[in-house]
This record gives structure tokens, sequence and C-alpha cells, in this order.
């Protein structure tokens, strides 16, 4: 019955995807361009997904990574209770895992430990066993004594610990802050990154420039307790949320190795954050250069965007010397002509032997409302 639901549902997810819903982002030099979702539930906690079916989902869309983050609290074990199941919290991890191994799927065994805020919810990736997690936090009264002891267990069995949303509207209506519990786990080293965007709520410009201020690593997720294909339009082209990740090889280990290296961006509604560092390559990798000629009174530069997302550029200053569209947008796949002429006047000629093009890339944010500056130098072959 188990293998029928996981074969229907992935059935009716194919008939809504197409190509344009499959993440595409090109490797850059030297690291793998992984695709992940960081935080998802599934029917062993409150979601209402099979593990299977969440593998299934990634496949179709695209992903390398998916983080199975089942609640580390007493709705499990209410669902033993009741006869649901009869399994430990562990269990979702298992399933997933094996079914990864079929689909090409990394699988990160993880869990959200859930708490009032402050300090909110946390997931703890790459743990081994959440039982002794969950019997830490249900031990405890107070939301912030269960979150410390509960993510010391997670980080003795070598977790990475981010804290979720914390722009989330259920527990954050009116504004974002970052609470004095926050800052004791921060200084107990028991917060590796931070959820910048979830799908509840969107992108948190706060969380992104807390993380840029206390080097935590940007994490992105869906957060998705229903099927993908109920969460998400996919007929008009809406890319899942993930988190990039700029793994030396395909494997556990090499995501591990990212997070903590801080090599991540988070892709949202359009929009990709992250470090110049990091951004940069992936935006010299995303929308290649293809071809230069140099012709008497102009240049003509081919573009094309490797990507699945539009490429949104905008002129930036230190080029006033050439005349180029101060507005463009690259869209996926699609491959453009673009010319520089003189500044003179409208059809000058070009004159310079080299010079430079500036842009600012408008969905590429390397801290809040700051895009992606970009120049690339040019020069006349002689």
């Amino acid at each position: 019955m188990k293998k029928f639901y996981s074969i229907l549902i992935l059935c009716v997810a194919s008939l809504s995807l197409s190509a344009q819903n499959k993440h595409v982002f090109p490797d850059v030099e030297g690291f793998l361009t992984l695709k992940g979702e960081m935080h998802i539930h599934t029917r062993f906690s409150d979601g209402d997904v099979w593990p299977t079916s969440r593998i299934d989902e990634a496949y179709l869309e695209g992903l390398d990574v998916v983080c199975i983050t089942d609640h580390i609290d007493d709705r499990h074990r209410r669902m033993v209770k009741a006869g649901l199941f009869n399994c430990d919290l562990n269990e979702s991890y298992r399933i997933a895992e094996k079914h990864g191994k079929k689909r090409g799927i990394i699988v990160i065994h993880g869990g959200e430990v859930t708490r009032g805020l402050p300090p909110g919810h946390f997931n703890t990736l790459f743990v081994t066993d959440n039982e002794p997690i969950a019997a830490l936090n249900d031990a405890e009264k107070d939301h912030y004594k269960a979150m410390e002891a509960s993510l010391t267990e997670a980080r003795k069995q070598g977790s990475f610990n981010v804290w979720n949303h914390p722009h989330w509207s259920a527990q954050a209506p009116n504004e974002t802050k970052w609470f004095p519990e926050h800052t004791k786990l921060y200084k107990k080293d028991l917060m590796d990154g931070i959820e910048i965007y979830n799908s509840c709520d969107g992108y948190s410009a706060e969380a992104h420039q807390w993380a840029i201020d206390r080097n935590l690593t940007l994490i992105g997720g869906t957060d998705f307790h229903s099927p993908v294909a109920l969460e998400m339009n996919f007929n008009a082209g809406v890319l899942r949320p993930c988190t990039l990740i700029f793994s030396k090889e395909r494997s556990v280990e090499g995501v591990k190795e990212a997070l903590q290296a801080r090599r991540t961006a988070v892709y949202g509604d359009g929009m990709i954050y992250g470090s110049e560092e990091v951004l940069t390559p992936l935006f010299e990798a995303s929308l290649e250069m293809t071809d230069v000629k140099f012709h008497k009174r102009s240049c003509e530069i081919t573009f094309v965007n490797r990507t699945n997302i539009p490429i949104i550029l905008r002129k930036a200053p230190d080029s006033e010397n050439v005349q180029y569209k101060r507005f463009l947008i690259i869209y996926p796949q699609e491959t453009v002509k673009y010319w520089v002429g003189g500044s003179e006047y409208y059809g000058a000629p070009l004159k310079l032997d080299e010079f430079d093009l500036s842009f600012y890339v408008e969905n590429f944010h390397t801290a809040p409302q700051k895009p992606l500056l970009y120049r690339v130098h040019l020069t006349r072959p002689q």
C-alpha cells in the first residue's frame, strides 16, 4: 500500500512538473553545486507525506540533497501510543535514506527541536539518534533549558545546528528579534547556521544580516508539511526554495564540510542570497560570455544564461564612457546579443580599444538590499 501511494504521488507530481520547475545551477570552479532541501516534514511527525515521496519530489525537481527534519517532540510519541506507528524517531530518516540511494539523492539525518520563542525552533542536522535529544527536550519545561540540553546532545552526535525561521509570524507576529537566549546559544557554540528563507514567511533581511555579523551559515528551506505540488504553483513555473551547497564531493561528508565552511547560498522567489565570495563564481558560471566580437563601430557580446531562473542586470557606475543597455533581463537558458557603443550620442561609434562593463546583478544579493556588483574588462584584439 505504501508503495502504491508513493507511485501515485510520483505520477501526480509528474503531471504538474516540467523542465521549467527543475533546479538548474551550474557547478563552479573547484566545487559541485548541490541543490538542497534543508527543512521538510513527513508523516512521522505532523506532515502529510511519506518519506519515500519526499525523495521522489526532490528527484523530480532536480534536487541533490534532502534533510529529513521531523519534529523532535511528543507528536511522534502520541502517534505511537495511538497505535499509528511502532517505531522510533529515526524511522523517517531510515526510510528516506534507503529510497534516496535508488534515486541518487543524498539524505541527511536531522530533526527539528521545537520550543516557544525564545529560543524557538532549531534543526539539528547530521545526527545519529533523535531519541536522546527528544528525551532531553521533553524533560525540561523551560524553553531555553530544553533547547540548550537538546542542542548539546545533538552536538555530541556531530550535529550542525540551525535556528529556523526567526521571522515566523506564528512566533514573531510583529518583529524579528534576536533574544538574549540566542546570544547564550551562540556563545556556547550551539548555533552554526540560520534560516534566512522559509516558505512560511519568505525571506528575512534581519536573519540575513545576523548571519553576516556572526559568521553563521546561510540556510533556506521550505518547511513543507503537505505535498510540494499542493504548496507551489508549478504551472506558473515556480521553483522550490532551496540551499545551494558548494561541495567538494557528492556525499554526506561533502555537504557537512561545505556547511561548516559557510559555502552556501539561498534561492527563493527568484532571488539568490550569499556572500560575495560565493556569489561571484556562481554568477560567472551562470551567465556565460560565450563570444566577444569587436566591430568597427561597436562591440557585440553573446551571453548565455545557464540557469533556470532569470538573471537581472542593471548598469552600475564606472562604465560612463560606453553605452549599453541600462537594464536587461536574461531569461532561463536564453542566449542574448549585447551591443556596446560610444557614449557621446545614440549610435555613436565605439572608439575605445578597452573598457569596463559594470553591472548590478539585481537578483543576486550579498547582503540585505545589496546586489552583487560585477565588472568585466574587455580589450580589442590587435
